[in-house]
């Protein structure tokens, strides 16, 4: 054998067979790390565990209304208010802030009432979402959160009342304003 351009034809098979060995090695992945007890890899997701689930779909360009929160506001007073003055009658919102306090609840469908999660110091608002939809003729926002506290710790839940200091920032995305979707 010749090989190829000068290359004597041993040489060059050697080449060849340690670049498909690098090419196949590359390929695999090498097994993970073990992890320290009480971890987990994300597994893959099922599909097929949720036979009830109800779909609705819409179709449409969003209008989304973004609202900066000012020291002493309240969320969801200010968000009923836009909701209201702007006609929206569904959409959903999410947010991140700064609060002086909140009252949040959980539910308890047992006595259709709401056991109180006060939060009297200042706190984030690491996470709000929501959504609203027309309740008694009137759009209705229902909204739950989650603060952080100065130690790390959290409290959650269905929100009733979160005082803005210094700023939080609001998006609520109407997916249909005066019954028209959007």
């Amino acid at each position: 054998m010749n090989g190829i351009r000068g290359v004597p034809g041993f040489a060059f098979a050697a080449a060849l067979l340690g670049l498909v060995a690098a090419s196949a090695a590359f390929g695999q992945a090498a097994a993970p790390a073990p992890l320290p007890d009480g971890y987990m890899r994300a597994p893959p997701v099922p599909v097929g565990l949720a036979p009830k689930v109800r779909i609705t779909e819409s179709s449409g360009t969003a209008h989304v209304f973004d609202a900066i929160f000012s020291p002493g506001d309240e969320v969801l007073s200010g968000l009923t208010d836009l909701a209201i003055k702007h006609k929206v009658t569904s959409g959903y919102v999410t947010g991140i802030g700064g609060l002086s306090g909140a009252l949040l609840g959980f539910g308890d469908p047992e006595l259709g009432a709401f056991a109180k999660v006060a939060v009297d110091e200042k706190c984030e608002l690491v996470s709000l979402t929501g959504h609203i939809q027309m309740r008694d003729g009137a759009p209705y926002v229902h909204l739950h959160a989650i603060v952080a506290l100065k130690d790390g710790s959290t409290k959650a839940g269905h929100v009733f009342e979160l005082r803005v200091a210094p700023v939080a920032e609001i998006s609520l995305v109407a997916t249909s304003i005066d019954g028209a979707a959007h």
